[in-house]
């Protein structure tokens, strides 16, 4: 029995990549070896030392351990004669003068092994608690936080603790203490990205170790674990094969994991395959760059084109007119469940208002006349949900009905005068009292600002008072600011706008994490607070064209991309997205709290990557953008291809890697269509291009599901395009082109003059020509 370190049955391209092979190469400028005896030089901090191990359990408590010299061929016997070889192969990396590959494999040449797990260590030494520990989706800074156990939906219950300056607090996670010593148990399934990272700020030194997924025991095994003696710290990062952890992470705790390690018979193989990278890094972000760069470089990704954005919209649209109108309420909600920002409420309407019918814009505007008639307090700010048909400031599991959430009211501000531009580019005129109401609205925040210095979390809906500050969960505000700026002439809008970005990039963005996105998750780091400062950023470049924010979000770009799927991940056979054969790249992971990835940005379309794009010219925005629009179609329930108990139409935020809601969840736990998910469909379908086309270099990027290849141009014709629908559908092909100094100069905004709508039956193909040389 042997394994390479894949899973049998993967994706094919999951399964591809370089398998090492050949003699050993000994990178002398690397990875100096001491302890095992091929060098006799110290361990260097930056480098570490390797150890490859074989560890004996009884359930999940180590009895035994075996250690191999770092040779190819060595040898270790175990108590009970048991005889263990270690293959090795080490190679260069092309191109990547930091990086080195490894290829470990462990057999069992005679005896039996009962309950083994294999491993490789990398240890170091003179470590101490300001390393900033690294594993994209699930620890941040080692999540070295406040801890505060409790269940679902976690909050501050006791005012008395409400307090201006709190610290990042999170429930019971994997944590390595904030005084350090502590040990962080995780396997693949819990990372965006199979990868361990770290930053030490005074030797200004990165270091990175990526690996698959799993070998056929499962998924692999990532832990971190620091210890301090009377002399000096030391901190192990693990690899093993299966995962055995002790604890498992789940909602808002730690249980016993039930991991438990296989037995062998003599003859068995199993191989792990790594690559390990150490560059300088003279600020943190360097990591954070390098880990972008480098993030789908071992595990392979394969598109696959199912359901194009034509028919996503008409599942979505009919399923929102057929499932979410409320006419007794005359708003959309789910089942009486309201919510402005967050949820999607006040965000679900601008894609329908944009391309409803004439009768599905009339109940958008009923929509919108509920909110500024019925949800305004006198504090400028509004009611952010409605539940048991009572308006209160979150919902009614926080237990304090005038408590609501800063991201709520930011989502708000933002997407209310999108809906303004909206209504005004149709030649209509948005009504006085909206108008008034949004304007009351930006100077409660400008009166925020100017009082605190900062948005916080959580205010007091009536009277406008903050009650517990810190996090990142105000960074849209800054978006809706600067938009305010324009719409009511008014510069102090801008000037806040500006501070408040400036400090949520200084205490942040440069400290590695954002946090507070979702209301029930305390303070925990996550991807919507980073995504939903990305728009803002984007939003105060639109209005004042300074570079400068620019900058930032290129800074903010790979902590963004830390919460997206790299790679395919193989979902347990009999799954709901085994079933699917769901491709998982792109998806975008939730929180720490929260562990799970999800179809697409939270309540956002991610337009403001292409907006960057334009700006900057970088194509990692731009591709990423693209793996994430990409992913959602195929999560959407459709007659012929039901998912879960979802009507057509229906889309579930759970794209569950993890085993955070237990083993047998992993790839499931599909309860139901989410309108936070639905609100990201209907924004992506209609704010998004189906394919992004610069003619005069050949560059193109398809984000529906749409294959597309250059044909060669014929003098000053301009590109011609191959596009070819492999789906089921029809398709009604969106291809949006303009040349480098139109995107550098120019809003996006898709108009006829630059964007053509190509109609495809299925497996048919057309050849368009973008643009002109």
């Amino acid at each position: 029995m042997t394994d390479k370190g894949n899973f049998t049955g993967q994706h094919p391209a999951a399964v591809a990549g370089r398998l090492l092979s050949g003699s050993m190469i000994v990178l002398l400028c690397l990875f100096c070896l001491s302890r095992t005896g091929l060098c006799a030089a110290p361990v260097a901090f930056e480098t570490g030392e390797i150890k490859a191990t074989v560890r004996y359990y009884t359930d999940t408590e180590v009895k035994e351990e075996l250690t191999f010299r770092m040779k190819n061929g060595s040898r270790a016997t175990d108590r009970n004669g048991a005889e263990w070889e270690l293959g090795m192969s080490v190679q260069p990396v092309d191109g990547q003068p930091d990086a080195t590959d490894y290829l470990l494999s462990w057999k069992l040449l005679k005896g039996e092994a009962r309950e083994a797990a294999v491993g490789v260590d990398f240890v170091f030494n003179e470590w101490t608690a300001r390393e900033f520990v690294f594993v994209p989706a699930i620890v941040y800074a080692g999540n070295r936080f406040d801890i505060k156990d409790l269940t679902y939906p976690p909050f501050w219950y006791d005012s008395t603790e409400w307090r201006p300056d709190m610290p990042t607090t999170t429930t019971v996670q994997p944590t390595l203490g904030k005084h350090g010593k502590g040990k962080i148990e995780l396997n693949t399934g819990n990372a965006s990205t199979p990868l361990m990272a770290f930053h030490s700020p005074d030797r200004q030194r990165g270091w990175m170790v990526q690996t698959t997924q799993g070998s056929r025991f499962g998924n692999h095994g990532l832990s971190v674990e620091e210890e301090e003696d009377a002399q000096r710290g030391s901190a192990t990062f693990s690899i093993t094969a299966p995962a055995m952890r002790k604890t498992m992470a789940m909602m808002g705790a730690l249980r016993p994991s039930g991991d438990r390690a296989p037995d062998w018979k003599a003859g068995d193989t199993l191989s792990i395959r790594f690559r390990v990278h150490a560059f300088p890094a003279p600020e943190l972000l360097s990591l954070y760059r390098r880990f972008m760069e480098v993030r789908k470089d071992l595990n392979a990704s394969e598109r696959r084109d199912i359901l194009p954005f034509s028919k996503a919209w008409e599942l979505m649209y009919n399923f929102y007119e057929r499932e979410r109108w409320q006419d007794s309420l005359r708003h959309y909600s789910l089942n009486g469940l309201w919510q402005l920002g967050w949820g999607g409420g006040g965000q679900c309407t601008l894609p329908l208002m944009m391309r409803g019918t004439p009768a599905t814009r009339q109940r958008v505007m009923s929509n919108l006349d509920f909110i500024f008639s019925k949800t305004q307090t006198p504090s400028g700010f509004f009611y952010a949900c409605r539940e048991g048909g009572e308006l209160v400031g979150i919902g009614k599991s926080f237990r304090h009905d005038d408590v609501t959430f800063i991201r709520s009211q930011g989502d708000w501000l933002y997407m209310s005068q999108h809906h303004f531009r909206q209504i005004v580019s149709e030649g209509g005129e948005v009504p006085p009292q909206w108008l008034s109401a949004i304007r009351n609205q930006a100077d409660a925040f400008v009166r925020m600002w100017e009082k605190h210095g900062q948005f916080g979390q959580f205010l007091d809906v009536q009277t406008g008072e903050l009650l517990i500050g810190g996090s990142t969960a105000g960074a849209i505000v800054c978006g809706g600011l600067a938009l305010a700026s324009q719409t009511f002439a008014t510069p102090r809008y801008l000037e806040v706008a500006a501070e408040a970005a400036e400090k949520y990039h200084r205490d942040f963005v440069l400290n590695g994490y954002t946090s507070g996105g979702p209301a029930e998750i305390l303070s925990a780091p996550d991807s919507e607070s980073a995504f939903g400062l990305f728009e803002a950023l984007m939003a105060l470049y639109g209005v004042d064209g300074d570079r400068k924010w620019l900058s930032r979000a290129a800074d903010l770009l790979p902590l963004c991309a830390s919460w997206t799927v790299s790679y395919d991940y193989c979902f347990p056979a009999g799954s709901v997205m085994n079933q699917l054969d769901a491709r998982s790249c792109g998806s975008v992971w939730a929180s720490v709290s929260n562990k799970h990835s999800a179809p697409g940005i939270c309540t956002w379309s991610g337009d403001c990557l292409l907006k960057y794009y334009r700006a900057t010219g970088d194509r990692r925005a731009i591709e990423l953008l693209a793996d994430i629009a990409h992913d959602i179609p195929q999560y959407i329930s459709r007659a012929g291809r039901p998912i879960g108990n979802m009507p057509p139409g229906g889309i579930c935020e759970r794209v569950n890697l993890s085993d955070w809601e237990g083993k047998d969840n992993v790839g499931g736990n599909i309860f139901g269509s989410c309108t936070w998910s639905e609100t990201t469909v209907l924004l992506t379908v209609t704010q998004l291009p189906g394919v992004y086309v610069r003619p005069e270099t050949g560059f193109h990027v398809a984000f529906d599901h749409v294959r597309t290849e250059t044909v060669e141009p014929d003098g000053d014709s301009g590109l011609l395009l191959r596009l070819t629908n492999l789906t089921e559908f029809s398709a009604d092909i969106s291809v949006f082109s303009e040349s480098e100094r139109q995107a550098r100069q120019t809003p996006f905004a898709m108009t006829p003059e630059n964007t053509q709508t190509v109609h495809l039956e299925p497996n048919e193909t057309k050849v368009i020509r973008c643009g002109s040389n």
